[in-house]
């Protein structure tokens, strides 16, 4: 190896300008190839940046869209809120049923509140179940079900059922409802 290594260095000292040009084509070569590395990381990083920076200008442009949306939302959570049932009065919860069969002038023969299930603790609202039948006209009934349904507090009809009580009376009509009121958990 020791004449390899002389031969070299012969051939070295023969031609110096051939050897500094390899030295230098070699760093030169090494240089490139981290300079290219270095403007690839700086290429994605730019456009990373920029469409980070694209989508931070669209939320800027949508802000007033924003916070409409967050103020009508805001407004419905107060409205629901406002509105919500306490499981607890129970006197309150029916009086609203009995609000309403004022205003439609039918009779309210039955109405209960029912054992509500346990909800669990993440949930928002708690559905009150109540039970209720209903006697009265045709166009009586509908005018319950359409104060229920557009009423400030919250309903769902789980169950209903219609049967007519007396064929040759005007106010024949029975309707029996099981419904769920929202409420506070």
């Amino acid at each position: 190896m020791n004449a390899l290594l002389q031969q070299f260095l012969t051939v070295c000292r023969r031609n110096p300008l051939a050897v500094v040009c390899i030295t230098l084509f070699v760093l030169f070569g090494i240089a490139d190839y981290f300079v290219w590395r270095k403007r690839d990381e700086q290429a994605e990083n730019y456009e990373r940046t920029r469409r980070e920076g694209e989508t931070m200008l669209l939320s800027l442009n949508g802000q007033a869209r924003i916070t409409a949306q967050t103020a009508t939302i805001e407004e419905a959570l107060a409205y629901i809120g406002k509105n919500l049932a306490i499981e607890s009065d129970l006197a309150g919860n029916l009086d609203y049923f009995y609000q309403i069969e004022k205003t439609a002038k039918i009779r309210l023969t039955n109405l209960a509140q029912l054992s509500s299930q346990p909800s669990g603790d993440d949930a928002a609202y708690r559905a009150i179940p109540f039970s209720l039948r209903l006697t009265g006209a045709y166009p009586q009934v509908l005018a319950y079900l359409h104060e229920l349904e557009t009423g400030p507090r919250l309903l769902r009809v789980k169950s209903y059922r219609f049967s007519q009580t007396d064929p040759t009376a005007a106010d024949g009509l029975s309707l029996d409802l099981t419904v769920e009121m929202l409420g506070h958990p």
